[in-house]
């Protein structure tokens, strides 16, 4: 059939019009929605970034899995709050889509390969967590509604455990997401480097919540975690995952440590102290030098970019000043407690007065969810409701006997860690650098929730867990004798 046509005399192309007409269409919605349409375009991409790597390799609730993990790791709390109404209930779009994912995984048979894992400890401490939080819910639903079911996230969300343990039960499942993980880690470095126009990004992106609207775009809760994470994933396992030059993985490693400068998390320079103090304890000579080698490049980069900067003018704005050379002796003076009591940032006292009312709280028996566990409003008058460390708000809402259980948690997951990275002669390298990366994932987002609700809200519990999972998959099926005794 011809794709021209003659009008008045003149050949025109019907596919050119075609085009044209697609084209003005997509520039009238980016005009009028350009926040809308972007979201639908990196949706639409990463679906098939996926599609492309996967390759016919990945069942469909893998897929789910990658899209909402991706989303939460780049647009966190916004993601967070991204709902849908269903009988006039907001229901949040990624615990949806796990949801989903878990639905066909169990009516696909496949959960019963799982039934290996229900006494293993750190397993069978999250079903004991599950139950206490189920019990507490069937009295708190009622009185405290949807709050109620919020607070008890922290613990419900165990169950997309499994999820990651399946991944991990098929070794040629691995590679896929690990290449995914790594495209994450691409993307987050991009949008954290947007964090200048956080506010601009805000000001256009549509708002969404379960409980108060939030934009979709302009949020950075956890992108300084997931640069350290990423840097890490460049140093350990780049050259496993991909064949790229060894100075492209430097490079991006580089960029994701200098990412940090403008995050200002300080939690994060605790964190790269921590690694090279499990990497000399640990005894991972090879791997301690490249990171130190890389940690001083990183540095020497960011003092040239800085110095370019000021040079040219510019003021580049970071999330609690300036990014220009005072503000690194400052961040280290804090995180070292070296400042003057007077001079501390205000955060220390807050934290040390919402502390005190948990224990307050806690010491009065008063249990429950839906209660906010502190007295204390943002800057947009929003109640905080947290105490910002994971661990507290486990006692807060669970007791000492929730508490206890978790510390067991902790505890039994990180022996596991020790024990399969002691097997790295018996190991393959490449599962060894994947294991011991999924240790410092572990440690760096327990430092996280020590200083912020990273486990209170989806976008910090929803990847823990999986990635949890994940890790004791690994360790159970592709380390050999990686099992305590």
């Amino acid at each position: 059939m011809p794709s021209q046509a003659s009008v008045l005399g003149i050949r025109v192309d019907a596919k050119a019009i075609v085009g044209v007409a697609v084209f003005a269409a997509v520039g009238v919605l980016l005009a009028t929605y350009p926040a809308e349409v972007l979201g639908a375009a990196a949706a639409l991409l990463s679906l098939t970034g996926i599609l492309r790597v996967a390759r016919g390799r990945l069942e469909f609730w893998q897929i789910l899995v990658l899209v909402t993990l991706a989303a939460y790791g780049i647009l966190n709390y916004g993601f967070d709050n991204l709902a849908v109404g269903l009988g006039g209930i907001q229901i949040p779009v990624g615990e949806l889509l796990m949801l989903l994912a878990l639905g066909m995984v169990i009516l696909g048979g496949r959960s019963r390969s799982l039934s290996q894992f229900l006494l293993d400890p750190p397993v069978l401490c999250l079903l004991l967590l599950l139950l206490l939080a189920l019990i507490h819910l069937v009295v708190d639903l009622p009185r405290h509604g949807l709050y109620a079911l919020r607070d008890s996230s922290i613990f419900c969300e165990a169950v997309f455990l499994p999820l990651g343990l399946l991944w991990a039960n098929r070794k040629r499942d691995t590679p896929l997401l690990l290449k995914w993980l790594l495209l994450v880690f691409f993307t987050n470095l991009i949008y954290s480097f947007t964090f200048p126009w956080a506010e601009q990004l805000q000001s256009w992106s549509p708002g969404f919540g379960v409980f108060h609207p939030v934009p979709l775009f302009g949020n950075y809760q956890h992108n300084a975690l997931y640069l350290l994470w990423g840097a890490l994933f460049c140093i350990l396992l780049g050259h496993h995952v991909v064949r790229w030059p060894r100075w492209a993985l430097l490079a991006l490693a580089v960029a994701q440590l200098c990412g940090l400068a403008i995050l200002q998390v300080r939690s994060m320079y605790a964190g790269i102290a921590a690694v090279l103090l499990l990497l000399l304890f640990l005894w991972e000579a090879r791997e301690m030098a490249q990171f130190a080698s890389i940690l001083a490049l990183s540095l020497g980069t960011l003092c040239v970019l800085v110095l370019l900067v000021s040079l040219l003018g510019l003021r580049l704005r970071g999330r609690s000043g300036p990014v220009d050379f005072s503000f690194l002796e400052k961040h280290v003076r804090t995180v070292l407690s070296l400042n003057d009591a007077r001079t501390r940032m205000a955060q220390d006292t807050d934290r040390a007065s919402w502390y005190e009312q948990v224990w307050r709280r806690t010491r009065s028996s008063k249990v429950t969810f839906g209660e906010p566990l502190i007295d204390f409003k943002n800057e947009e008058g929003i109640p905080v409701r947290q105490p910002h460390n994971s661990s507290l708000s486990v006692l807060a809402r669970l007791g000492l006997v929730g508490l206890l259980v978790w510390l067991v948690f902790l505890v039994s997951v990180t022996r596991r860690f020790i024990h399969a990275i002691r097997r790295r002669v018996e190991a393959d390298d490449g599962v060894h650098q994947l294991v011991l990366w999924l240790f410092f994932f572990f440690v760096l987002a327990m430092i996280q929730t020590s200083v912020q609700p990273a486990l209170e809200f989806s976008h910090g519990a929803i990847p823990f867990y999986f990635l949890v999972g994940f890790a004791l998959g690994v360790m159970r099926w592709q380390v050999p004798r990686a099992l305590l005794p």
